[in-house]
C-alpha cells in the first residue's frame, strides 16, 4: 500500500472515530436539553447560536487549512474536542445543569469543526487521484453516515443506562483516541511563504479565495445562494423541527430517538454507497431536479401531523420516512457539489472555497432555526400547513436553480 492510500485510510478512521464521539455528543446534549426545558423556541435559540461560528468563522477555517499542515490541524481540532468535552464533563459531574452550558459547549465544537471539515476536504486533493474524488467524497460521506447510523442507536441505548454524564465522559475518550491515530497520518505540506505577520497572510489568502468564488468561479457563487436556501429549510427542519417532533410532539422515547436518527444516517449511507454507480447523473445541470425531489419529500412530514395518535407508531414512521427520503437526496447533492469544487478549484484554494462555500451556505440556518421553532411552539394546530408551504418554496427554489445553475453549468460537466 502506497503512503498516500495508508494515509488516506487512516483519515478515514481518524474521522470516523470523531464523528462518532461527535454524534454520541450532540444526540446527548439534545436529549437533555429537551428534557430540561421541553420549550422548541428555547431548544431553537440554542441551535442557532451554536451555528454562528459555521458561519462566521468557516472562511478562516478553510484559510488556516490551506495555509498550515493538515496532519498539525487535524491533531489540534481532536485535542481540543478532548478538552472542551473534558470540561463539560467535570462541570456536569459538579451538578451543572444549565442550557447555556450546553449551548457553549456545542457552539465551541462547532467552533472546532470549522477548521476540522474544510481540513478534512482539502486533504483529498493531496491523497487521491482527480478521477477517483468521487468515490473518496462517497467514502467520506458514507462513514459520516455511518456515524450517524452508529452512534444514535447507541446513544438511544446509552443515555438510559450510563445517564448523560458518563456519555459525556465516554465522548472523552473517543476524541482522544481520534487525536492519536491523526499523529500517524502523513500528508505532503510545503510551508507557504507570508509577507507580514500571520494575521495578514491569512486576510490575504481569504481575499485570494473570495475573488475565486465570486469573480473566477461565479457557479460556486451561485451554488452557495441556492444552498443557503435549502439551508433556511432543511437545516432548520434537521435540527429543530425532528428532535422536538419525535420527544415532545410524538412522545417518543430515547431509544426511538436514536432509532430515527440511524434511519437518516443509513439513508446518507446508501446515498454515499450510489454516489459512484451514479457518477453521470450527479451532474450540476440535473441539480433541479434533486431539489425538486427534496421537496415532495417533504409531503411525508406533513402527512404525519395530520394522523390521529391513536395510530399509535405511524406517525412517527411516516414522519422518520420523509427526513430519509431528504438526507438521501442532500447527500447526492452534496457530494456532486463537492467534487466539482476539489475537481475545478486550484489545489492550494480548496480549503478557502470550500469553506467560504459553506459559510454563505449557513448564513440563513440560524433564521431558519429561530423562525421555526417559534412557528413549532407558537402555531401547533397548523404544522400541515407549515410544511407543505416549505414544500412549496422549495420547487420554486428548484425553477430558480434550473435557470441560475443547471443553464449554466454544461461547461463544468
Amino acid at each position: 500500500m502506497s503512503q498516500n492510500k495508508l494515509s488516506f485510510a487512516l483519515l478515514i478512521i481518524s474521522q470516523g472515530i470523531s464523528l462518532i464521539g461527535n454524534a454520541l455528543l450532540r444526540f446527548a446534549i439534545s436529549l437533555y436539553a429537551l428534557d430540561l426545558t421541553g420549550s422548541a423556541e428555547i431548544f431553537a435559540t440554542m441551535v442557532a447560536i451554536s451555528f454562528l461560528p459555521m458561519v462566521f468563522f468557516a472562511p478562516i477555517g478553510g484559510a488556516i487549512a490551506d495555509r498550515f499542515s493538515k496532519k498539525m490541524l487535524l491533531v489540534v481540532c481532536d485535542s481540543s474536542n478532548t478538552l472542551v468535552v473534558a470540561a463539560l464533563a467535570a462541570l456536569l459531574f459538579g451538578g451543572s445543569q444549565s442550557v447555556i452550558l450546553l449551548g457553549a459547549t456545542i457552539t465551541l465544537l462547532t467552533l472546532i469543526s470549522s477548521a476540522y471539515h474544510p481540513t478534512v476536504t482539502a486533504c483529498l486533493p493531496v491523497l487521491i487521484e482527480k478521477d477517483e474524488l468521487i468515490k473518496a467524497n462517497g467514502i467520506i460521506k458514507g462513514i459520516r453516515s455511518i456515524s450517524m447510523l452508529a452512534a444514535p442507536m447507541m446513544a438511544g441505548f446509552l443515555y438510559g443506562t450510563l445517564g448523560v454524564i458518563n456519555l459525556v465522559a465516554l465522548c472523552v475518550i473517543i476524541f482522544l483516541f481520534s487525536a492519536i491515530i491523526n499523529i500517524f497520518i502523513k500528508i505532503p505540506y510545503t510551508p507557504k511563504e507570508r509577507k507580514g505577520g500571520i494575521v495578514k497572510a491569512i486576510a490575504a489568502d481569504l481575499k485570494e479565495g473570495f475573488i475565486h468564488i465570486t469573480k473566477e468561479n461565479p457557479l460556486l457563487l451561485r451554488l452557495a445562494l441556492v444552498f443557503t436556501v435549502l439551508v433556511f429549510f432543511f437545516q432548520a427542519m434537521f435540527s429543530v423541527a425532528f428532535p422536538y417532533m419525535i420527544r415532545i410532539t410524538f412522545g417518543m422515547s430515547e431509544q426511538f430517538m436514536g432509532f430515527a436518527n440511524a434511519a437518516t444516517g443509513a439513508a446518507i449511507l446508501i446515498g454515499s454507497l450510489m454516489a459512484g454507480k451514479l457518477k453521470k447523473y450527479l451532474k450540476l445541470n440535473r441539480l433541479h431536479l434533486f431539489i425538486a425531489s427534496m421537496a415532495l419529500a417533504v409531503i411525508p412530514i406533513a402527512t404525519s401531523t395530520l394522523l390521529p395518535e391513536t395510530s399509535g407508531i405511524l406517525p412517527f414512521l411516516v414522519f422518520v420516512s420523509g427526513f430519509m427520503l431528504i438526507m438521501f437526496t442532500f447527500t447526492l447533492v452534496d457530494i456532486s457539489v463537492m467534487t466539482y469544487t476539489q475537481a475545478n478549484v486550484p489545489t492550494h484554494l480548496v480549503g478557502k472555497a470550500i469553506a467560504i462555500f459553506v459559510s454563505i451556505a449557513n448564513l440563513s440556518a440560524p433564521v431558519g432555526q429561530l423562525l421555526l421553532g417559534w412557528l413549532i411552539e407558537n402555531l401547533a394546530g397548523t404544522h400541515f400547513v407549515l410544511y407543505m408551504s416549505i414544500a412549496v418554496f422549495t420547487l420554486l427554489l428548484a425553477v430558480v436553480a434550473r435557470g441560475k445553475v443547471a443553464l449554466r453549468s454544461n461547461h463544468a460537466n
